[in-house]
Formats: structure tokens, C-alpha cells, sequence
């Protein structure tokens, strides 16, 4: 664990790739079979899988890490929230619209306004050397549900660690297509995907993209452990499980309440203060999920 804590920039290939050795060895110790997928689509991704021909369930995290945001993107998430993405491209692109309107011909402070918004964009090209919670905190969950399933005798699921969610879900995107084209993904597959779980967000929240016939179940199995789960439905993606929308993919996320009600928000990520990490929290959320999985196939909730 202190290895993988150890790696926080994955940016580059390199680091990449001594990312993955960690994580194939610690899955490797705990008697999974794996196997490395390299993709190529506009940009190569380079995901970490363990064999498994029929999953009942997969768990998707990210293991790429992304760069800097600016500072009043920040504050507009905290503001809107992650469930509200297009309100807030229509409120930026209104805002700039609205400042051209009303300061015409005061040329100076058109052009002060749309620096202090746009030359803060130049940090995208940053890499963030802090990102514990995104998504160090995914990829140990997986490890953490790996070794419990182990222990319980599950074995009806696939990991699945993938590269670049942060330039636009590549990895994962290529990674379905995949497991279609080969047959290994049924349509009644359940897909997890677990992103941004260890920060300082107290709210738990599931994040779907499609109708999904499991999320009330593992909404009502986190709310009965950590008091309240919320469910969004949202338009564009947020993280992995979009990419398996089809399937009813969900992902997991803990969150704050923003300013504006009903929106929330993920604290600190994509900046330097996203340097802690709630391991005892992460332990908690992966319990809950293995005794869920436990729970169902004792009950035979799901029969294909």
C-alpha cells in the first residue's frame, strides 16, 4: 500500500508503467491471473485486467492521474456540482456573452476579465503531482475488494484498471469494446466503477447514466452503513462507467453539498490539496460492497 501511495503523478508512461507493475504484484500475491491490454485510439491506453471469461460483476477504477484546474472552475463546481455540467457550460459561455455585451468599447476590461479565465487554463497542461483522491483512493479500493473476495470466495468478478479517464475515458471505452467484440460481457454484467472515495466528501453518491437495475441496491446498502446515499442521473460523463452505460454502469463517489441546492461536488481534486487520503473510510465503503455481493448471491437477486 505504501508503494502505491508513493507514485502519485501517473502522467507519463513511465510512470505509468511502474505504476502498474505495483498492482499487478499485489493482485499476482493474491492468486488472480492478469493480463496487460494496450489499446490505441487517437492515443495509446495501456489498462491492467484480471481474467475472468463470464464476470457477473465488474469494478472499474482509473489509475491515470490529471493535471491542474483553474482556480474558478473550481469555485464553479462548488457553486453548480458534478450532476449539473451543463448549466454550467451555458453559464460561462452567458457570462462571457454578457460582459462583451455591457463593457463594448472598454476594450481594456474585456480583455482583463478573459485573462483572469483563460490564461488560468494554461494549468491543464500541469501534471498534479497530489491525487490521492483521485484516483489513488479507486485503485486501492480495488485492491481492497479484490483481496476481500478472495477471502469470501467470490468469484464472479473482474478488476479492471484503466488508463486515461483523465483525457476523455479512452482506456475504458476501448477496454468495452473489447470485452464485447470477444464475447466476455453479458448484458446482465453489473459495472462498478469507483472513483474519488478517500477525500474529505462526507455524502456518498452514485452516479448513473443510463437506467440501472442494481444502483437502488447498492444505494440502499451504503445508506444503512454511512446514513444517507444519494442517486444522480446525468447526461455527460463523469467518470468510467460511462463508458458501460449500456449495462447500467455506476459509479461511486463521496461528495460535498454545493452552495446552489441539490448539486454536489468532489472537494480538492485536480489541485494541490488533494494530499489525504481516508483509508478507514475506503475499508468501510469496500466492506459494504462485499457483503452486498455476498448478500445477493445468498439470495439469488440476480439470476441470468
Amino acid at each position: 500500500m505504501k508503494e502505491i501511495l508513493n507514485i502519485r503523478k501517473r502522467f507519463s508512461r513511465k510512470d505509468k508503467k511502474k505504476f502498474l507493475k505495483i498492482i499487478e504484484t499485489e493482485l499476482t500475491e493474491l492468486g488472480y491471473e492478469v493480463e496487460k491490454k494496450k489499446f490505441w485510439r487517437l492515443l495509446t491506453s495501456v489498462n491492467l485486467e484480471t481474467k475472468n471469461d463470464n464476470p457477473e460483476y465488474i469494478f472499474v477504477a482509473h489509475y491515470d492521474t490529471g493535471t491542474i484546474m483553474p482556480f474558478w472552475m473550481n469555485w464553479l463546481m462548488k457553486l453548480i456540482g458534478i450532476n449539473r455540467q451543463l448549466l454550467m457550460i451555458f453559464i460561462l459561455i452567458g457570462f462571457i456573452k454578457i460582459l462583451i455585451l455591457f463593457v463594448e468599447g472598454y476594450q481594456p476590461i474585456i480583455v482583463t476579465v478573459l485573462s483572469v479565465i483563460f490564461i488560468p487554463l494554461l494549468l491543464i497542461l500541469v501534471p498534479n503531482w497530489k491525487n490521492y483522491d483521485d484516483n489513488t483512493s479507486g485503485v486501492i479500493s480495488l485492491l481492497k475488494l479484490a483481496k476481500k473476495f478472495k477471502e469470501n470466495g467470490l468469484e464472479n468478478s473482474k478488476f479492471i484498471f484503466v488508463d486515461n479517464e483523465e483525457l476523455g475515458l479512452f482506456g475504458s471505452a476501448a477496454h468495452k469494446r473489447y470485452l464485447e467484440k470477444n464475447n466476455l460481457i453479458s448484458k446482465d454484467c453489473k459495472v462498478i466503477s469507483i472513483d474519488c472515495v478517500g477525500g474529505s466528501g462526507e455524502i456518498p453518491l452514485i452516479i448513473k447514466n443510463s437506467n440501472s437495475d442494481y444502483s437502488k441496491l447498492f444505494q440502499d446498502a451504503i445508506k444503512n452503513e454511512f446514513n444517507e446515499c444519494k442517486i444522480v442521473r446525468m447526461i455527460l460523463p463523469a467518470s468510467d462507467n460511462f463508458s458501460f452505460k449500456k449495462y447500467g454502469a455506476i459509479n461511486i463517489s463521496f461528495v460535498d453539498k454545493t452552495i446552489i441546492p441539490n448539486g454536489y461536488y468532489i472537494r480538492d481534486i485536480h489541485s494541490y490539496k488533494d494530499g489525504k487520503i481516508d483509508l478507514e473510510k475506503i475499508d468501510k465503503l469496500c466492506n459494504v460492497i462485499t457483503e452486498t455481493i455476498i448478500n445477493t448471491k445468498a439470495n439469488n437477486v440476480y439470476k441470468k
